[in-house]
């Protein structure tokens, strides 16, 4: 596991706070612990999601190339190799 080294204070009402240390107790970890994986789940879903999303345009713009003037697969590359879509491919 990664040293942990940033500090986030959430507040939680009592039911819900309730029912994540039940969790933590179940699954013998701490609330930290529940709390980091549900916030890393989320952030893959979402990565994943924009994921396919690029590839689903992708495989649309290969299927049904348009006429322009660029090369569609030199675009394609320099859309790949971006900083935003570097971080989701």
């Amino acid at each position: 596991m990664a040293m942990l080294e940033k500090r986030v204070q959430v507040l939680f009402d009592t039911e819900l706070y309730a029912r994540l240390e039940a969790e933590a107790r179940a699954e013998r970890t701490s609330v930290g612990a529940i709390i980091r994986e549900a916030v890393e789940t989320r952030l893959n879903r979402r990565r994943a999601d924009a994921q396919a999303a690029l590839e689903r345009l992708f495989a649309r713009a290969d299927a049904h190339p348009t006429p322009t003037p660029l090369d569609w697969a030199h675009t394609k590359d320099d859309l790949l190799d971006s900083p935003v879509l570097r971080e989701i491919s």
